[in-house]
C-alpha cells in the first residue's frame, strides 16, 4: 500500500486531506513541499500527468493513493479511490 501526501505548511486543505485519511487508519508518507525541492518536482511530475493542458493554477494537496493521483482536497474522491483500492470498507 503506498498513499502520498504532498502538503504545504498552514494549509488547511492539506491538513483536511489528512485527517480523512487518519479517520480511516489509513497509513501515509507526508512530504512538505516547501521544505523538500525534490519532492515538488516529484509533485509536479505527478500534477501533470493528471491535468487538463492549459491549467496552471496549482491545487493543494497533491495526494496519491496507490498511483491515482488526486488535486486538491475532494473528500468524496479520496474516499472513493480508497475504497476501489481496498485500503477502508
Amino acid at each position: 500500500m503506498s498513499v502520498i501526501v504532498y502538503s504545504m505548511p498552514h494549509c488547511p486543505k492539506c491538513s483536511a486531506a489528512k485527517v480523512v485519511l487518519r479517520r480511516y487508519n489509513v497509513a501515509f508518507e507526508e512530504y512538505d513541499v516547501v521544505e523538500d525541492k525534490g519532492k515538488a518536482r516529484e509533485m509536479v511530475e505527478k500534477r501533470r500527468s493528471v491535468r487538463e493542458e492549459g491549467s496552471r493554477e496549482a491545487m493543494m494537496p497533491v495526494v496519491d493513493i496507490e498511483g491515482i493521483i488526486i488535486e486538491g482536497f475532494d473528500r468524496a474522491r479520496m474516499e472513493q479511490v480508497l475504497k476501489e483500492k481496498g485500503l477502508v470498507k
